[in-house]
């Protein structure tokens, strides 16, 4: 089985990392290897030619959609469907369930699913032809729908990883699908994907409040089930995952600045999947830096992203969809203790054990490890100690790349001189 980071002999060259993955998507060389061993491990794990016979595709559908973003605003999109019917798509699309698994038990999961696709122009959603409808249709489900679908050509592995989204299967170009059950619609969903008098913004966060998944509530984002009848429109999934995480860390970042700060610092910290996510809360007024590093050679650079009281106006541009992803179980865990504090997130990568996933898994390992108990501090120096501890990298090489430490270190001076 090929391995996930590979150098060639003599211990000179590309090596493997989220930028370039995330932009060659296993089919452009751009790491000057060749073919992509994630995606020969991809086949390799998917047997995706002994699973599909025929054009014709039976199976439990997660509920799961993919909306491409090329030639936008005329995309690909349409359903992910297995070949085969099983108790394992019910957690297909629940990342937030897959901690716990290994690399390939998830890359299996994906891999067993066959993206449909059907050139779609972005506002078809505001009347959506058959084959979108039905798509739709299976979207508004909670649980897996049984369907069926009839391709044009056999699915073959072309682009199966990006920066944001979940891995991506085999795809094939899409002549017919239909449901063979009705499907099992919350009564949220029902409600909100129905008023067409209610905006996208207000529907995101009126579902996140009725406790429905936040995977779901990207879905139907994605698939242009929110928002006034008119404005209705397919948004690219990957543009949706950011969208959604941002929506929901808005409405709760209003929330969190009407709190008291917190007494002590807290330093929370887990790791998965090659990766390790420690947060630091100190007493202060909302702020929020995120901290990258690529483990890669002896002194890695970190990368970051901030924003203070008054939030971003513009995009994180470095860290770009894991800044969304951390920053909302962050809120979350505030809003939860009814406190306000200042937040630095730090992320490493471990690119020995990395494979494409998705910013779900920041946003994952984030939350579980903001459920454990926190290490407490009275003072800010034992804090960073207990943040160090868990890093690989120099923590100061994360404090001299952190615009709201500097800030905050300055801030404290002030106040100790007065």
């Amino acid at each position: 089985m090929a391995q996930t980071h590979l150098e060639p002999k003599g211990g000179h060259g590309p090596t493997f990392n989220e930028r370039v993955c995330s932009r060659c998507m296993g089919h452009r060389a751009l790491c000057g290897v060749s073919p992509c061993p994630l995606l020969m491990r991809a086949r390799a794990l998917s047997n995706i030619e002994s699973a599909v016979s025929g054009m014709n595709l039976s199976g439990s559908s997660p509920p799961s959609v993919f909306v491409g973003s090329h030639g936008y605003p005329k995309v690909l999109a349409g359903p992910l469907v297995p070949p085969v019917r099983g108790v394992e798509s019910a957690i297909m699309e629940r990342p937030d369930l897959w901690l716990t698994k290994s690399l390939d038990e998830i890359l299996a999961l994906r891999f067993s699913l066959i993206r449909t696709k059907r050139p779609i122009p972005v506002d078809a959603a505001v009347d959506p032809p058959r084959l979108l409808h039905e798509t739709q249709t299976m979207a508004l489900s909670e649980t897996p729908a049984s369907s069926e679908a009839t391709l044009i050509k056999r699915p073959r592995f072309t682009s199966i990883f990006s920066g944001r989204t979940l891995p991506i299967g085999p795809s094939a170009p899409l002549r017919r699908f239909r449901l063979e059950d009705n499907p099992s619609v919350p009564k949220p969903v029902d409600k909100v994907t129905s008023d067409t008098d209610l905006n996208a913004t207000t529907g995101v966060k009126t579902l996140f409040d009725e406790g429905i998944h936040q995977q779901q509530v990207t879905r139907l984002f994605s698939i242009g089930m929110l928002g006034a009848k008119k404005r209705r429109r397919l948004v690219p999934t990957e543009w949706s995952i950011t969208a959604v995480d941002d929506i929901i860390g808005k409405e709760l970042h209003k929330q969190v600045l009407r709190f008291r700060w917190i007494n002590d610092y807290l330093v929370f910290t887990d790791y998965a999947l090659g990766n390790r996510v420690t947060i630091l809360m100190m007493p202060n007024s909302w702020q929020f830096e995120a901290l990258e590093c690529w483990l890669s050679g002896p002194d890695p650079p970190v990368i970051s992203d901030h924003e203070y009281a008054r939030g971003r106006k513009d995009y994180a541009e470095d860290v770009v969809g894991a800044y969304y992803a951390t920053r909302l179980p962050a809120l979350e865990k505030l809003v939860d203790m009814h406190r306000q504090a200042g937040v630095i997130v730090f992320m490493e990568i471990d690119p020995k054990k990395w494979v494409p996933l998705g910013v779900w898994r920041f946003r994952e390992i984030a939350r579980r490890g903001l459920e454990a108990r926190p290490k407490r501090f009275s003072d800010l120096d034992e804090a960073l100690k207990a943040v160090g501890k868990t890093l690989e990298n120099r923590l100061q090489k994360y404090l001299d790349a952190s615009e709201t430490y500097t800030q905050f270190i300055s801030q404290s001076r002030l106040t100790d001189f007065f």
